[in-house]
């Protein structure tokens, strides 16, 4: 199956089945009493968005090494998703994940021949694929890979690979890696994040 698409969309991987933990019994009270001050959001957040990042970057490896995706670009198309809501128990959940759009085919190995087709290869283990019908240009300041609807010279449309939230859901070893790191992260930060918490570490003093 072709990884090639020409609609451009927003994906995000957790949207069904987010990334959820729900915070340790141990630490409902503590949590409940920086919250009672005003601190429970930044502590939990500081500490989601060690746990995103960490999870970001278990995924950068294997699947730059799937894909025809540099580290760099893996990175910059990939945001994070972090967000904590109070049960009707007074339970904390903690979710968190990522979302992307799919990305120009022009970021994947993609070249022009000497006859002035298009050869792509959007995986590493695939065989580049040649696009008759396609063709490199310069629209409105942006460089990408183009297909004409229909039989005029315009409109055109820009073609694209996966999105890394589709590359992350697509494996379900990477995924599950990328799951582990992300709460193993969370749940050292969170105390860490609570002692600061209480003691003022970074919070602006009179």
């Amino acid at each position: 199956m072709s990884e090639i698409g020409s609609v451009f969309s927003e994906h995000s991987y957790g949207e069904h089945g987010m990334i959820e933990v729900i915070a340790e019994e141990k630490l409902q009270y503590a949590i409940g009493v920086l919250d009672s001050i005003g601190k429970a959001r930044q502590a939990v957040g500081s500490a989601l968005a060690r746990a995103a990042a960490s999870g970001k970057t278990a995924a950068k490896k294997p699947i730059t090494e799937e894909y025809t995706l540099s580290a760099s670009e893996f990175l910059a198309q990939t945001k994070n998703i972090n967000y904590f809501t109070r049960l009707s128990s007074g339970e904390i959940r903690v979710s968190f994940g990522f979302r992307g759009h799919v990305i120009p085919l022009t970021k994947f190995d993609t070249r022009v021949d000497g006859s002035g087709r298009v050869v792509t290869r959007v995986k590493r283990t695939g065989t580049a694929e040649t696009l008759n019908h396609a063709f490199a240009a310069r629209i409105g300041g942006h460089y990408g890979i183009y297909e004409r609807i229909g039989a005029d010279r315009f409109p055109v449309r820009q073609l694209y690979g996966p999105s890394t939230p589709q590359m992350i859901g697509a494996d379900k070893a990477v995924s599950d890696a990328i799951e582990n790191k992300a709460i193993e992260t969370f749940k050292k930060r969170i105390d860490h994040e609570i002692v600061r918490a209480f003691n003022g570490w970074g919070c602006n003093r009179k």
